[in-house]
């Protein structure tokens, strides 16, 4: 990018210079950026929530919990295939509502004691 390059202005007949900005943006519209807070032993953390008392139980807890609702949703997917195959579509609408509220269990677990921890 040439930064000598001049123009003539229509209107007063001067030369000019076009306008280059100093520094390029990739998004003008983000917000600038600050270095982090330092300490004594260099940047401090951020906001992270690893730190809370007891945070690897509730995590531990989420995923056992999960995984217990994934056996059984698996499990009702597998009974809704064999009911399926074999003819008998009499119990299906109720395995697939079964199916769906292990879902929903499973969601609410995921979400929730995070929003809890967070603040929200």
């Amino acid at each position: 990018m040439n930064r000598n390059i001049e123009t003539r202005n229509d209107e007063t007949g001067r030369l000019k210079r076009p306008r280059v900005p100093s520094l390029p943006h990739a998004n003008p519209d983000d917000p600038p950026v600050h270095r982090p807070p330092y300490g004594p032993r260099g940047p401090r953390p951020g906001p992270n929530y690893s730190g809370i008392p007891g945070r690897t139980a509730i995590v531990q807890g989420q995923v056992f919990l999960v995984a217990a609702i994934m056996v059984v949703q698996l499990w009702l997917v597998t009974d809704a295939l064999y009911e399926l195959l074999s003819g008998r579509a009499g119990l299906l609408v109720w395995l697939a509502l079964g199916s769906g509220i292990c879902f929903v269990l499973a969601l609410i677990v995921t979400i929730w004691p995070r929003r809890r921890i967070e603040g929200r």
